[in-house]
């Protein structure tokens, strides 16, 4: 006979019912915790400005200025892993945001989201930050089956995706944008036409000083 039959036998029913509820809040919160570690926030974004089309071309100064307001926005996110890819500009993007959380940056090839996807899901603990290109990031999400987003073109620099992910299993996509862009690399605007009183003035002027 055990001790908890023994227990009972000897009229201690109610006791033992007072010993269970008293352990049932501490296992529910010790499930709350494990829940809560399995949800993981993954932020995803293009590489900042590059100085050139070159394969491997570094930041311009207008992606440094983004890198380092990425590390700002991102310093207190919770962030654990960083993944970056072999292209020096994904890596220099990461690196303010690296180097604040001290954290050594994951390279993992652009053409290879399978692994990446594996690690997302199944790699470490908090959350994640992906760095990668325009062409990348699409199949990643889709990979991680997230939905779809609409095309990055080939000046956007601001768009940051971000996904929950808990189990092995991950939340729609949402599209958000992050620091501006710099004044710098933004479209010049289009030199205003001369309005008729201009044309007037100038002729009127011309004429005097040919006088």
């Amino acid at each position: 006979m055990n001790h908890l039959t023994r227990f009972a036998d000897e009229g201690g029913t109610e006791a033992l019912m007072r010993l269970i509820r008293s352990f049932l809040p501490v296992l529910f919160f010790c499930q709350l915790v494990i829940a809560q570690q399995s949800v993981r926030t993954i932020y995803l974004i293009r590489h900042a400005e590059k100085a050139s089309n070159d394969a491997d071309a570094p930041l311009n100064a207008a992606g440094v200025k983004r890198a380092a307001c990425l590390a700002n926005m991102l310093k207190d996110a919770g962030i654990k892993q960083i993944y970056v890819t072999q292209a020096k500009r994904t890596q220099q993007t990461a690196d303010p945001l690296a180097k604040e959380l001290k954290i050594t940056p994951k390279i993992l090839p652009a053409e290879d989201p399978g692994n990446l996807v594996r690690d997302i899901f199944y790699s470490g603990s908090g959350n994640t930050l992906v760095v990668g290109h325009s062409n990348s990031l699409p199949v990643v999400i889709a990979r991680m089956k997230a939905g779809t987003i609409a095309p990055i073109g080939e000046n956007e620099y601001d768009k940051l995706f971000t996904i929950t992910t808990m189990e092995g299993a991950a939340t729609p996509v949402i599209t958000l944008h992050y620091c501006e862009a710099d004044a710098a690399t933004a479209p010049a605007s289009k030199p205003a036409h001369p309005t008729k009183a201009t044309n007037q003035k100038a002729s009127s002027q011309k004429s005097s000083t040919k006088k």
